[in-house]
């Protein structure tokens, strides 16, 4: 009885221990499985994660929608050195569908001569000593120069038919952190005061502008991208303003002035 007890004893130890082992084998298989099953899951919304750097030029110019009947005849227009350097990030909520995120410096800028009549404005004339400051309507040769730079934050849906292109459409929010507006006026007259104001001659005549650009600006913005490479794309975008970069009261011209850009560069997904 003694023998047959301590084999059912021992059975029942043995059965224990195995059921034990069994358990424990059970636990760290589904421990296992959790963390692959992490792992994978990470994978994957890493996957839907994409990151770019952007790099290009802006051209195009700050500009009224339409020409003024103040302006007579532009004789020329060149864009300006307008560098654009930025990171987006993107989330693919679907294989075609998703969103994406961008910071970037952004210059604008331009050159631009033309003929105007009775143009209102603020001119400054230096004849030697003599500094004189007059505010009127200018008829004669104008000359602009535009150099901002800004930080720009672009908000985008993004479609991707295929494997080969990418659209985004949005807006953008962008803060000005450099302001450059001045030029001359010559070979005219300005009307000191308004249409019916005294006449004085202006040979040569200077503005600044510069401290008047709103420091905020915002707008629409759409891009092209056509894939190139494995990670390398070639990318159009238009950014056009909706805020005049003067404020309303200000008395330098008489039509409202927007940003409106077309950036030609590069994307490469890291």
């Amino acid at each position: 009885m003694k023998n047959m007890s301590t084999r059912n004893i021992s059975m029942n130890l043995s059965g224990a221990s195995f059921r034990g082992m069994r358990h424990t084998c059970h636990i760290r298989y589904v421990i296992t499985l959790f963390f692959l099953s992490a792992a994978f899951t990470s994978q994957a919304q890493t996957h839907k994660l994409e990151h770019r750097i952007i790099a290009g030029l802006n051209i195009g110019g700050t500009a009224p929608v339409g020409l003024p009947n103040t302006i007579r005849k532009i004789e020329s227009y060149r864009p300006e050195f307008c560098p654009v350097l930025g990171y987006e990030l993107s989330y693919r909520h679907t294989p075609k569908w998703g969103a994406a995120l961008a910071v970037k410096m952004d210059y604008k800028g331009m050159y631009t001569k033309d003929e105007v009549i009775y143009f209102p404005t603020m001119i400054t004339v230096n004849d030697g000593a003599n500094k004189g400051e007059f505010e009127g309507t200018f008829s004669g040769k104008n000359e602009t120069t535009v150099r901002n730079a800004y930080v720009t934050f672009p908000l985008s849906a993004v479609y991707t038919p295929n494997n080969k292109w990418r659209f985004n459409l949005g807006g953008y929010a962008a803060w000005l952190f450099s302001s450059n507006f001045y030029g001359n006026v010559s070979d005219g007259y300005i009307r000191n005061g308004g249409p019916l104001g005294e006449k004085v001659i202006i040979d040569e005549a200077t503005f600044d502008f510069g401290n008047e650009i709103r420091r905020f600006d915002a707008g629409l913005q759409g891009s092209a991208e056509r894939r190139v490479g494995k990670h390398l794309s070639i990318l159009g975008a238009l950014n056009w303003g909706l805020r005049p970069v003067f404020p309303d009261d200000f008395k330098g011209m008489d039509f409202p002035m927007y940003n409106i850009y077309l950036t030609l560069g590069v994307s490469y997904r890291i």
